[in-house]
């Protein structure tokens, strides 16, 4: 019999076994074949016959490298199935078809191998970096927080297809299960429509911070698996939302703008204009005073009293001019930041292919285990933009005294102790950073109002559902506050 038909013949027998296995193309010096277990596992390969196969030289395999098959597995399936090949005396197509497909359905990291590289090694430069970061921020001398951090791990289940990360900080730990879909980056039944099923197993921060944490990851895997790109995910995904005030109508607010005018009340409420006012008070005193020439027994010298008057005309404008100018300037601010929300939550459904209403699903576990690390476990080192400490205190179980502190304590003793704790309360702002309560609240409640975030990689508004989300009722409300002090001022004055 000669190679060509030994060859067709072993080929039949293959597909006949392994009828999933499509041979587009199949020739005497060559085949192509391609497996897939799901659109997103497709696997292709050229088969070359030398001469002399299969007594003398063995099949020769080659992995086309594309967006599933990245680098690092070509290399791998190549080296596995030319062994396999070489091992077989006979019948080589039928002993690598059959190597192929028990990979491909029993190794369920095919379709995201590349981000799964990525996560094991982002893991471990992880331990590296955050040992810096504590090294630097410890050397204030406290000792728990030079304590050996336990190492971070990721463990992988190949038949599975479960991932187990655990995250360590210092004294602070997450465990996590991440199950990957079989159809990945799509969504099947088998892990309740999720493209990377995330699990909570144990933790030792407080429940509220890992619901929300939690929460807001697994839902960036489902944005992702509809198509948003990581980014989009992640804003649309904060679980602190706008207020409610702070609405999105560009053309309405820019009507209110243009028609809002610099008024008394409006300088009065905020301790800036209150000020600026008192300067223009003195100014206008000092235009209506009379200017008298020493030794002159009352003579009024009406060349100085008119320079005066000038000068003093001037200062008031000057300073009007100035203040409108700050308002102005706090004006286009406020708006900007509209705009910028606007096109931050513009779009949502553009990645919806119009012809067919189908979407394509985009790869989300690197994202995700990326988010696991730097706002899980990088929280543990973040200080806060206002006062530039640690959110979290060393010990975890000060933070736990912190979330379980009572209002109702008996002593009074526990009461003032409970509310110093409370006013270290981590708070996390619609912009994404963390501060202390009393940090916060000086922040939003305390002249100026609207301001950015003071971190210097961020400066977004800042915003927090405990806080009104308005410049104006915020203004009232400490020119109310400074009202109520004025008057127990002057009462203690009678007493």
């Amino acid at each position: 019999m000669s190679q060509h038909n030994s060859i067709q013949e072993e080929v039949a027998e293959a597909q006949s076994m392994f009828p999933a296995v499509n041979v587009p193309t199949s020739t005497p010096s060559f085949l192509i074949a391609i497996y897939q277990r799901s659109p997103y596992t497709r696997i292709k390969m050229t088969m070359t016959f030398p001469d002399g196969y299969p007594t003398h030289h063995p099949l020769i395999v080659n992995i086309d490298q594309d967006a599933v098959v990245p680098p690092g597995l070509k290399k791998k399936l190549e080296k596995e199935l030319n062994i396999v090949a070489s091992e077989q005396p006979t019948q080589q197509v039928r002993a690598v078809w059959e190597r192929l497909v028990s990979f491909v359905d029993t190794n369920l990291f095919v379709p995201c191998w590349k981000e799964l590289r990525q996560c094991v090694e982002m893991v471990q430069k992880s331990d590296t970096t955050t040992t810096a970061a504590t090294t630097s921020k410890s050397t204030t001398g406290n000792s728990k927080s030079k304590k050996q951090t336990k190492q971070s791990t990721i463990t992988l289940y190949e038949s599975k297809g479960k991932i187990k990360l655990s995250l360590h900080n210092e004294a602070y730990y997450i465990n996590v299960d991440i199950t990957i879909d079989p159809a990945y980056p799509d969504f099947s039944a088998a892990t309740g429509g999720k493209s990377c099923l995330l699990e909570l197993k144990s933790t030792n921060f407080p429940k509220s911070i890992t619901d929300m944490m939690m929460t807001q990851a697994q839902d960036i895997v489902r944005r992702m698996q509809e198509g948003l790109s990581s980014d989009r995910a992640m804003n649309l995904s904060n679980p602190v939302k706008v207020p409610k005030n702070f609405h999105l109508n560009i053309d309405e607010m820019k009507e209110k703008y243009k028609s809002r005018l610099l008024t008394k009340d409006t300088i009065s409420n905020i301790k800036h204009d209150t000020e600026a006012l008192k300067k223009v008070t003195d100014l206008r005193n000092k235009e209506a005073s009379s200017v008298r020439a020493p030794g002159d027994n009352g003579y009024v010298d009406h060349k100085a009293l008119a320079k005066e008057r000038k000068d003093a005309r001037r200062a008031i404008q000057k300073l009007t001019e100035e203040e409108k100018a700050a308002d102005q300037q706090l004006e286009e601010k406020e708006l900007a930041w509209k705009l910028e929300e606007q096109k931050r939550n513009a779009g949502y459904y553009d990645v919806y292919i119009p012809t067919g209403g189908t979407i394509t699903p985009q790869p989300s576990l690197y994202v995700l285990v990326t988010f696991l690390i730097q706002k899980v476990k990088g929280l543990v080192v973040e200080t806060c933009p206002c006062c530039n400490k640690r959110v979290l205190p060393v010990c975890p179980d000060d933070l736990k005294s912190i979330y379980s502190t009572s209002s109702s304590s008996s002593s009074n003793k526990t009461t003032t102790a409970a509310k110093e704790l409370k006013k270290m309360k981590p708070y996390r702002t619609y912009c994404g950073c963390w501060y202390h309560k009393a940090c916060l609240n000086k922040l939003l409640t305390e002249p100026p109002f609207g301001i950015e975030c003071p971190n210097a990689q961020c400066g977004r508004r800042v915003f927090h559902p405990e806080w009104p989300g308005d410049v104006q009722q915020l203004e009232r409300e400490w020119a109310a506050k400074q009202a109520r002090l004025r008057e127990i001022e002057d009462a203690m004055c009678f007493l």
